[in-house]
């Protein structure tokens, strides 16, 4: 049997990722965060490329202004942290661990969104090691 560690982010990644562009407005950013319960969204640029991630906490950035009026590209964080879909479980997580974030996103070689790796995914893969049934 593999080892955590070992599998790769192929196997354990979400496929495709939620995308808003960099004009969109933060409250439908919060909508899609809300209807979705997702964590996060990659930002785009025009070309459909990743150019910064608005997570959860990125919304703070948006308060005390009209969050109808402030854009993606105002509070995002760039560059987007990203990993190969060929790396390491092992290397995702202390990837994320150094960087004190929960996710990866996964970026095909011209930088366009493929998917997500998150700590939620690895503690699920660890729940199925260790708590099967």
């Amino acid at each position: 049997m593999k080892h955590i560690e070992d599998k790769t982010v192929k196997e354990l990644m979400t496929h495709g990722v939620v995308t808003v562009p960099e004009y969109a407005k933060v409250i439908n950013v919060i909508k899609i965060l809300l209807e979705g319960y997702i964590h996060g969204v990659v930002v785009v640029g025009k070309e459909g490329r990743a150019t910064g991630v608005i997570s959860e906490i990125d919304i703070s950035k948006a308060f005390d202004h009209d969050f109808r009026e402030v854009k993606a590209s105002d509070i995002m964080s760039a560059p987007v942290r990203s990993i190969d879909v060929n790396a390491t479980v092992g290397e995702a997580g202390k990837i994320m661990s150094e960087k004190g974030i929960d996710r990866l996103f996964i970026l095909d070689k011209n930088g366009f969104p493929r998917g997500v790796i998150s700590v939620t995914d690895l503690i699920k893969e660890v729940g199925k090691v260790y708590f099967k049934k």
